[in-house]
């Protein structure tokens, strides 16, 4: 039997939060990979531009997209971080009110409207037991809560973790080739100058990135570390504590660096058993196995 906690996660309600924030998250998604994709797109052009093809109208049209690229990403951000923060907001409203927290006051609720609006572009089955139904009936409330933020930000912790990685083993890989191939075709200082100088598009981008998972990453890092503590050392809470928790959950859930969809659904499985294994140990501290 499900933790009392999690009686109303299925309902109409918070069944339409969680569309509208996994709707509103995956629109900022795509408008990344769309910048991801043509910054990557360019990262090879350029290089093969320069050392290979001599023409110069096809290096006019490089740089002219590359504008025209540079004012996209401009307009895209603002919207791009809109849909992240509208994520954001429903996610919250949904954890608040499924926890029993006082919403806080310096923070608007998210319109009805609004939740209706995103859940509506929701493709796909409605979600359902977002928080596991796995965790005993018999443990306190305020750890129930502590362990459901714990799987919660452990979750996205593993995920950023493996994305991070895959980002620089990929800036990496780049830069080494790139290095190879000017050696091997003997550029001239010029030709090496205006192809780093063109692909500095590419690294800031990345680089940029990493550090908004790592930024995101170590934040949750330290909420895990006040919820090991609450759960298995002191084995006691208190909801004020974990509303301030709740805050800085919030605040990480605002990052404009995704983890893409592909990558999410790979790693889906092995993360979510990672989940239950916590929820496992929170259960054997209290209940035994």
């Amino acid at each position: 039997m499900a933790h009392r906690i999690l009686s109303a996660q299925n309902d109409e309600q918070h069944t339409l939060l969680l569309m509208a924030s996994s709707a509103a998250y995956r629109s900022a998604k795509r408008g990344e990979i769309f910048i991801t994709f043509f910054i990557l797109l360019l990262s090879y052009a350029y290089p093969i531009t320069y050392i290979f093809i001599k023409d110069e109208t096809t290096k006019l049209i490089l740089f002219g997209f590359s504008f025209v690229l540079s004012i996209a990403i401009q307009i895209l951000t603002g919207v791009l971080k809109d849909n992240t923060s509208k994520g954001a907001l429903f996610k919250e409203e949904f954890d608040v009110t499924l926890f029993g927290f006082p919403w806080k006051t310096t923070l608007k609720k998210p319109e009805h409207e609004d939740v209706i609006k995103y859940a509506g572009k929701y493709r796909g089955s409605p979600p359902v037991n977002w928080y596991s139904v796995r965790l005993s009936e018999k443990l306190p409330d305020e750890i129930a809560v502590a362990a459901f933020q714990h799987t919660n930000t452990s979750w996205d912790i593993g995920l950023r973790k493996k994305y991070k990685k895959w980002l620089i083993a990929y800036m990496m890989i780049y830069t080494a080739a790139l290095a190879a191939m000017l050696a091997v075709k003997q550029a001239d200082f010029l030709t090496v100058f205006f192809t780093m100088f063109s692909v500095f598009m590419f690294y800031s981008h990345f680089i940029t990135l990493i550090r908004g998972h790592s930024s995101a990453i170590n934040r949750r890092e330290t909420v895990s570390s006040l919820l090991d503590d609450v759960i298995f050392v002191r084995k006691s809470a208190d909801m004020r504590g974990l509303r301030d928790i709740q805050d800085e959950i919030y605040f990480t859930r605002q990052e404009s660096a995704k983890v893409p969809d592909f990558f999410f659904r790979f790693y889906r499985n092995k993360l979510n058993t990672g989940a239950e294994a916590l929820i496992e140990k929170v259960n054997g501290a209290y209940v035994g196995k």
